[in-house]
């Protein structure tokens, strides 16, 4: 035990001696010369701060854990309402609101692109109207009908003086001296041109007045097109055998030929709209036209078969599997000018009897739910609010038919007896039904926007000019 004690005694004795002592020196004992050397080393470096406009920016800026929840809490809905204006802006630039109709095919029936500007390529809920009618019939009055977002009260006045020269020239004298010199002071397209600025205010597209109907000359040219603050796409043309459009084609003596030419040129506008429209009215002033029943008729058969893909490729494999997918809009068959007789239930029966055959073979869709009247049995529909004398035991089945009454000068007489509702009715009626239409797929591809269905136009229309089939029937006419 004792030589054990001693081993650790030295053990720790030989540790106690290996360790050196620490001398600590006093300031004292330093010199002057190092002990100035020493505090300009313990010095703190001066730094250079740039102020925050020159270093990073403000987002990059590192911020306290203690301060940014409050400058999240701050600054969060005011992040939010930047993004929401930056959003707001983007969707407004894409698209312009409209103030008049811009053309959609020109008067050389060349494809325009202007109204690409107004389009919204977001918006899928869109409807396209299209209409067809001979010279005179009011068609461009009908989209002038349906663009109305508010209800005009004095709406059949505001119709009567469309069509009439304003009358506000007062003669001073009767002898016929002073009469000629006011007639050769008068300027007539003067008195057009303020006028048909009076009625752009309230009507988008322009319609007839005495002096076109005077000169016999069609009022549209090509196609117009107008979209509504309700994405309302409208598309007014040109009327259809118009002798003054032979003579505007033409530019030798009218012959054979140019009939033809124009003819044809009607029929390739006819089968653009049925390609391009969820609905199609065809307007008549009377009962009926059957040439302008054969004209639809032949539109249809010859449209070509158009699709996204087809238009877009030549693939023969896709025309072949999406040739199922064609477009056959809605076609509403709407009679102006109706007179008493026409409102009687036994003319409304034969008008829709001789459709019925008229279309049996047509993939026009008739039965859209544009009716005069409602049918209780097949759909439940409260409108025959207006139309209370029409059912379907005197009827028969309704089918696409409206009829628009002739407005006189005395409208507002209610002494005599019309047969008819009142012409602001009516037109209200018609306008709600063309909006409620169903608004089915133009072409195969699924959710197509407004820019979507504009590009397809373009290829639709120069598929339809290409097509052989008009060129074919062109020579058959001669």
């Amino acid at each position: 035990m004792a030589d054990k004690k001693k081993k650790i005694i030295t053990t720790k004795e030989a540790i106690i001696t290996s360790r050196r002592p620490v001398i600590l020196k006093s300031d004292r004992e330093i010199p002057k010369d190092q002990m100035k050397e020493k505090i300009e080393k313990e010095k703190q470096p001066t730094i250079i701060l740039k102020t925050r406009e020159q270093s990073t920016p403000k987002d990059e800026r590192p911020v306290s854990p203690k301060s940014q929840t409050e400058f999240e809490n701050l600054h969060s809905s005011k992040i939010a309402q930047n993004e929401k204006e930056k959003k707001d802006q983007k969707s407004s630039s894409s698209f312009k609101t409209m103030v008049e109709p811009v053309k959609l095919l020109d008067e050389n029936l060349e494809f325009n692109s202007a109204a690409l500007e107004f389009l919204n390529d977001s918006n899928t809920n869109y409807l396209v109207v299209g209409v067809l009618g001979t010279q005179g019939v009011g068609k461009s009055m009908i989209l002038n009908l349906i663009a109305q977002n508010v209800p005009i009260n004095d709406l059949s006045t505001q119709i009567l003086s469309s069509h009439e020269i304003p009358t506000d020239t007062v003669f001073e004298s009767t002898e016929m001296v002073h009469l000629e010199n006011q007639l050769d002071s008068l300027s007539f397209s003067e008195v057009s041109e303020e006028k048909s600025q009076l009625s752009q205010t309230i009507f988008k597209f322009k319609m007839q007045d005495i002096e076109y109907i005077e000169r016999g000359v069609h009022c549209t040219k090509g196609v117009d097109m107008y979209i509504t603050n309700d994405r309302i796409i409208l598309l007014d043309c040109q009327a259809l055998w118009s002798p003054s459009l032979i003579e505007e084609t033409s530019a030798n003596p009218v012959t054979a030929r140019s009939a033809n030419i124009m003819t044809v040129d009607c029929l390739q506008i006819a089968s653009f709209l049925m390609s391009i429209c969820h609905v199609l009215i065809a307007v008549q002033d009377w009962f009926t036209d059957y040439n302008f029943i054969r004209y639809i008729q032949a539109a249809e058969m010859l449209k070509p078969s158009l699709s996204a893909s087809n238009t877009l490729t030549t693939n023969q494999e896709s025309s072949e599997s999406t040739s199922s997918g064609e477009n056959h809009p809605h076609l509403l068959l709407l009679h102006n000018r109706c007179q008493l007789e026409d409102y009687i239930p036994e003319a409304v029966k034969t008008m829709q009897d001789l459709y019925r055959k008229a279309f049996q073979r047509s993939n026009l869709q008739l039965n859209s739910g544009m009716y005069l009247y409602s049918d209780t049995d097949k759909n439940g529909l409260n409108i025959d609010n207006v139309c209370k004398s029409y059912n379907v035991q005197t009827c028969g089945t309704p089918i696409n038919l409206f009829l628009l009454p002739e407005i006189y000068s005395d409208f507002d007489n209610h002494d005599i007896y019309r047969g008819h509702p009142a012409f602001e009715d009516l037109a209200k009626r018609l306008r709600w039904m063309i909006l409620g239409v169903n608004r089915h797929q133009i072409t195969n591809v699924p959710n197509l926007s407004e820019k979507g269905w504009f590009q397809y136009c373009s290829k639709a229309w120069e598929t339809i000019r290409k097509c052989t089939f008009f060129i074919e029937y062109e020579r058959f006419l001669s």
